[in-house]
């Protein structure tokens, strides 16, 4: 990929190390995606005055993903990957929700306007809204700038349940479970379509580079790979409710997809797990123990019921989510008590020697 700054590692021996993870074939684990942002000095472009237009400025964002992925190094198997967004509540917007960016704060969010449970819409994208309409130019200007630079990530999708208290308000959507069951339902069915509807558009327009995809939580395969169950309102219901209502949306999602991840949020996701590791079509969980949790590497008879039940691993270490771990402990921890084939280990390193020391360390051990 031009332009962009990789360790001695080529871009094709990176992508073949992705497709053996996914096919289990991978003879030197683990998979580790190592990055050091702002590694390389430099002149961003000028920021718009109006803070909205961080993200709504087709040719800033364009420029500022730019330069951001340029001035990053990738060492492993890490790949620059370039993630349109427009906060975590996007999809609720494109179905007509008023939303608020907060760029600075790398969020945004939308007001509810499902008045109550027998007013469920009949949701649909609408060519004309909006938002709609700036996220699909954004995927657009992303597909072409980034030829041959770095690989356009399918969006950062909550879908079904959370799209759902997006739309309605979580504490009525609970409600409405208890009560107005059979209208949840309806509503989550819809739901899952238009997902499978939006992942069919976005991929008409990224899988004809030739790069193959990626995600929100990193990763790389020549076919969909997509992130499967943003089901952070789980957390705050049953195993039961969650097989009732969530998990033939996160079948029918995954069976739609070639590689999947499941994103798994924190320990009050976790009564959910013996549900998710049945789908048969999930490759990986993303284990996100949340911030101020103990690392990783204190949850092992929890990675290890992952990979027995076969699925991979995938951790991450950055900011408040492992950012200050000693990756090097880590990653000797981790790989002797697990299978180290199917772990796949996310690493914002704080210096591009600390980056290099970490890969030449796992290719010394060859973990096994």
């Amino acid at each position: 990929m031009q332009s962009i700054w990789l360790d001695h590692r080529s871009v094709a021996a990176r992508c073949a190390r992705h497709e053996a993870f996914w096919n289990r074939e991978l003879d030197r684990g683990p998979l580790l995606w190592i990055t050091v942002p702002a590694a390389k000095p430099g002149a961003p472009p000028r920021e718009p005055v109006a803070e909205d237009a961080l993200w709504t400025d087709v040719e800033y964002v364009l420029a500022q993903g730019e330069y951001d992925l340029g001035h990053t190094y990738y060492a492993g198997d890490a790949l620059p990957v370039f993630h349109p967004w427009l906060g975590p509540d996007q999809f609720a917007a494109w179905l007509g929700a008023d939303m608020q960016l907060k760029p600075r704060d790398n969020t945004s969010w939308v007001r509810p306007f499902v008045k109550n449970a027998g007013a469920y819409p009949p949701f649909r994208l609408d060519p004309s809204n909006s938002w709609w309409r700036l996220y699909l130019d954004l995927v657009r200007g992303a597909v072409e700038r980034g030829r041959d630079k770095w690989i356009t990530a399918y969006p950062d999708l909550h879908t079904g349940i959370d799209a759902l208290a997006a739309l309605r308000g979580p504490e009525q959507l609970m409600f409405d479970m208890l009560e107005s069951p059979e209208a949840i339902h309806q509503a989550m069915a819809q739901l899952t379509q238009l997902w499978i509807e939006i992942v069919d558009l976005v991929s008409d327009l990224v899988l004809p580079t030739g790069q193959g995809t990626s995600n929100w939580t990193t990763g790389y395969s020549s076919q969909r790979f997509l992130c499967i169950g943003q089901n952070d309102f789980s957390c705050l219901i049953s195993p039961q409710m969650f097989a009732d209502f969530c998990l033939d949306d996160t079948i029918q999602c995954t069976n739609h997809a070639d590689r999947t991840i499941y994103h798994l949020d924190g320990p009050g996701a976790l009564k959910h797990l013996a549900r998710i590791l049945e789908i048969e079509r999930l490759h990986c969980i993303q284990w996100i123990q949340g911030a101020g949790k103990p690392l990783p590497s204190q949850w092992l008879g929890l990675l290890e019921r992952i990979q027995t039940a076969g699925k991979s691993v995938q951790l991450f270490y950055a900011g408040a989510h492992g950012g200050d771990a000693d990756f090097q402990q880590e990653l000797d921890i981790l790989c002797k008590a697990l299978d180290p084939r199917r772990l796949f280990m996310v690493i914002e390193a704080h210096s591009v020697a600390e980056a290099d020391l970490l890969v030449r360390s796992a290719e010394r051990k060859i973990y096994q």
